[in-house]
């Protein structure tokens, strides 16, 4: 069993807060990261581990982590939740390899993901039609069993985001993806390091060593100030950081 309460505060938030104030706390508390596989440490999948590491040591994770850990608390806190694999899909709609990205179907009616690269700041609902995100859009398509979202921002054209298919998983189930992505050198993880977070107004990330913050240019950064922009604006405290800075993919 995971500590609740140790959780609630690690995000800001509190028992009786709603879906939508549990998920904007976590988005905004945990950063999106991959640094452990750049420190050469095996993701774990292991509950009482990723509480470990998000709660005790305050770090983020990738979606795994962060999914699988929020599906734990909102259990915890009564919300019926449902597990699912998602996976990207062509044009033609083809789908991708399975288990490449965990999201939460929530009481039947909202779809959560927190381990979205700080894209949603609230849960979606699980309904067709278009709702309000993030200083965007998302539309929620449907074919059968076969459900997707198309994500639009302003200046941009439509993407097609994660789509997932309602069948139940258990969080060991995406673990051989988990191991592709944290070794395969096709995995766009070991190609990048990064931490992404929302902020107010926006979101701010590192990756390879290019910080980015809403409404400001972009600036390469060296290893002092990647550890100092680390932990002062995503909270993470890392040792010293074992590798040459890199532009971003």
């Amino acid at each position: 069993m995971i500590d609740v309460d140790a959780y609630l505060t690690r995000i800001g938030a509190h028992r009786g807060d709603s879906l939508a104030e549990l998920h904007a706390a976590h988005v905004l508390s945990v950063p999106f990261e991959d640094y452990d596989i750049h420190l050469g440490i095996p993701i774990d999948l292991d509950l009482d581990a990723i509480a470990a590491k998000v709660v005790g040591r305050r770090r983020g994770g990738f979606c795994y982590e962060l999914n699988g850990l929020f599906a734990a608390l909102l259990s915890a806190l009564g919300h019926r939740v449902t597990l699912v694999s998602a996976f990207s899909l062509d044009p033609d709609r083809t789908p991708g390899p399975d288990f490449e990205h965990a999201r939460l179907l929530v009481d039947d009616a909202w779809i959560a993901d927190v381990g979205n690269g700080a894209g949603w700041l609230h849960p979606v609902p699980l309904a067709l039609g278009v709702s309000a995100q993030s200083g965007g859009e998302v539309e929620i398509c449907r074919d059968g069993d076969l459900w997707w979202s198309n994500e639009r921002r302003p200046g941009r054209d439509a993407e097609t985001g994660w789509a997932w298919r309602p069948t139940p998983r258990r969080l060991a189930e995406f673990l051989p993806r988990c191991r592709y992505q944290e070794s395969d050198p096709a995995s766009p993880f070991v190609a990048r390091r990064l931490a992404v977070l929302s902020v107010p107004g926006g979101r701010i990330s590192l990756v390879n060593g290019v910080f980015s913050e809403t409404g400001q240019p972009d600036r390469t950064v060296d290893e002092a100030e990647e550890r100092r922009l680390l932990a002062e604006r995503f909270g993470i405290e890392l040792p010293d950081l074992p590798w040459t800075n890199r532009s971003a993919a």
